[in-house]
């Protein structure tokens, strides 16, 4: 008897070490460390769009503060160091700042500006004092607004073209009118621009209003901004 029950002891012994031991290879077990994954969402963009006011508004603005965007229609140097003029969507305006021949700004540049709202004698203009108030952001060929004579008297700042036929000739200006108006075109001394027109030659004419003692006319860039129209 005793011997059986020894028998029976070791049985039961061995059945429970083996339930063991399947447990041990089947069971779930904790998750190591190194399979653990972090989820991480990507940052929502935090590109800002800046806002620019558009010129025709902004002339309005005087004496104030503004942000304008535009493409360069008459660069510094071809009237004076200190002067250009650009122009949107809206409208045109002359920009003045002493700091403009050191920026190496070109014909067509798009240029962002901060600056004050001004007029200057008869002209609105904006003009700003340091470098970072400027920047160049790319660049465009500038075209021309195709206008009647009456139509490019009210856009003074803006790059326009007119047709008209010669009516009198001075030294440094004539005028032309297209049957409807007359304005006078100037030419600024610093353009090198000779006026090779006669009275009654009908001409295409490019360039910006502008306006002096009162009289709005219109400023060409460079010599091709004046072309004879066949009679």
């Amino acid at each position: 008897m005793k011997v059986w029950g020894i028998v029976l002891l070791i049985l039961v012994f061995s059945l429970c070490l083996g339930e063991e031991k399947e447990k041990t290879i089947t069971g779930e077990k904790e998750p190591e460390e190194s399979m653990i994954k972090e989820i991480s969402t990507p940052k929502q963009d935090q590109t800002i769009t800046e806002s620019f006011t558009p010129i025709e508004k902004a002339r309005d603005l005087l004496g104030e503060t503004v942000i304008i965007k535009g493409t360069v229609t008459v660069p510094p140097g071809v009237f004076r160091d200190d002067i250009m003029y650009i122009q949107d969507s809206t409208g045109g305006i002359k920009v003045y700042s002493k700091l403009l021949s050191e920026l190496g700004i070109k014909l067509g540049d798009i240029v962002r500006i901060e600056g004050v709202i001004d007029r200057y004698y008869d002209n609105i203009e904006i003009k700003f004092l340091k470098n970072e108030k400027i920047s160049i952001i790319g660049n465009e060929t500038p075209f021309p607004l195709f206008l009647s004579i009456k139509e490019a008297k009210n856009r003074e700042g803006s790059f326009v073209k007119i047709e008209g036929t010669v009516t009198k000739i001075y030294k440094n200006n004539f005028y032309i009118e297209d049957g409807e108006d007359i304005i006078k075109v100037y030419i600024d001394k610093d353009t090198g621009i000779s006026i090779n027109v006669k009275t009654g030659d009908k001409v295409e004419i490019s360039g910006v209003i502008s306006k002096y003692k009162g009289e709005i006319e219109i400023l060409p860039r460079y010599k091709t901004d004046i072309i004879e129209k066949e009679k």
